[in-house]
């Protein structure tokens, strides 16, 4: 098959999931940004995946995301910067509340439009991922690990179980790639590149999986359920589920515990 997703030398995250922590930031209530700004934060991201940061300067922000004729001068429109100052505040409150277990940080460091791609620390001050015990033995005994397609299903009408889905794949997502595994998200509609790139996957599958992941609300609790299906046979490989007490707050510790044995009964079935 064909080579795993590089791991950067710097040990920031791969493109895969800074895309991925994108959409979710931009799907997310809890992230208090106008429709402009949300414009703005996708486009210094998508700037800087594909490699041209250098092309991020106050005045093609003021042009392309926020409207300015050509005649725009950053120098006498002071509005790249205010809104920079207000996108890195919503980031910064982001993380400290709803996205506080979110595994891929993403800011705006002061004094520079260029946005930056971290870990969440862990809980000994590193910023490195915590590797997942099981992908992580097979990936050291040589296996050739296959690629991996992951699609959210929870409904996202339902706010609570929304929120609780976007969290678990975050972190099945990075415990998958820092075990080694060619990993894909599927994608929103508006990211067509990605779509077509995952649809010649579908159409010649080798040894491709896809991995359909969700949150179903209950009447007194949520159900967190994976399904893993081989795409050359359709036949599926790996489906549980966990019920867990509802609550209006996520805990961490919980959505790592069923993301763990999610990935643990995923690289099982694949390794089997």
């Amino acid at each position: 098959m064909g080579g795993r997703i590089a791991r950067l030398h710097d040990g920031n995250p791969p493109p895969q999931l800074v895309l991925a922590a994108l959409d979710t930031l931009l799907a997310h209530e809890a992230l208090r940004l106008s429709e402009r700004n949300r414009r703005f934060l996708s486009f210094v991201v998508m700037q800087t995946v594909a490699g041209h940061s250098d092309r991020i300067k106050a005045y093609s922000i003021g042009v392309d995301v926020f409207g300015r004729d050509d005649s725009f001068d950053p120098g006498t429109d002071p509005i790249v910067r205010i809104e920079a100052t207000r996108l890195r505040s919503a980031l910064a409150t982001y993380y400290e509340t709803a996205g506080a277990s979110a595994p891929v940080r993403i800011a705006m460091p002061p004094g520079s439009y260029v946005p930056s791609f971290t870990w969440r620390p862990s809980g000994n001050g590193s910023t490195r991922p915590a590797f997942a015990t099981e992908p992580a033995r097979i990936a050291s005994a040589g296996a050739s690990l296959p690629t991996i397609i992951i699609k959210n299903l929870t409904d996202r009408a339902a706010r609570l179980a929304a929120v609780h889905g976007d969290l678990l794949i975050e972190t099945i997502m990075k415990r998958l790639v820092t075990a080694g595994f060619r990993l894909f998200a599927m994608p929103s509609a508006e990211r067509r590149a990605a779509a077509i790139a995952i649809s010649k996957l579908l159409l010649h599958p080798e040894e491709t999986y896809a991995l359909d992941i969700a949150v179903h609300p209950m009447s007194t609790c949520q159900r967190f359920s994976w399904c893993a299906t081989d795409l050359r046979s359709g036949e599926i490989i790996c489906s549980d589920f966990v019920d867990e007490t509802e609550r209006d707050v996520p805990c961490a510790s919980t959505i790592d515990m069923i993301a763990a044995q999610a990935v643990q009964s995923v690289s099982k079935a694949l390794a089997g």
